[in-house]
């Protein structure tokens, strides 16, 4: 099964959004799990000190909890602003056809 994990930081300002997007690209990874697709750090359109670290499992790694990857990070993103930290499931998809 595929699972989303995010990870919302709403900045107390825009210091705060810049430090906590550097700390983003900081990270790192000795032990990095193969179950991680992908994960990427988004910046929202309208509200500019919105964050989401935004974590793409792949296979039976997480199911009805948090992973410890989502929970560490969460805890370390609090200090630069407010944390919201959920897990999805993918419920279905939409796909353009090529024609």
């Amino acid at each position: 099964m595929n699972l989303i994990e995010i990870i919302h930081i709403r900045s107390f300002g825009p210091k705060d959004r810049e430090a906590a997007m550097q700390a983003f690209r900081n990270l790192q990874f000795p032990d990095f799990n193969r179950a991680v697709m992908s994960m990427k750090l988004l910046q929202d359109v309208l509200l500019d000190t919105d964050l989401r670290i935004v974590i793409q499992w792949q296979g039976k790694v997480i199911e009805k909890a948090k992973s410890a990857l989502g929970v560490q990070l969460a805890a370390a993103f609090t200090e630069f602003g407010r944390v919201h930290h959920i897990i999805c499931k993918e419920c279905d998809l939409y796909r353009r056809s090529h024609s």
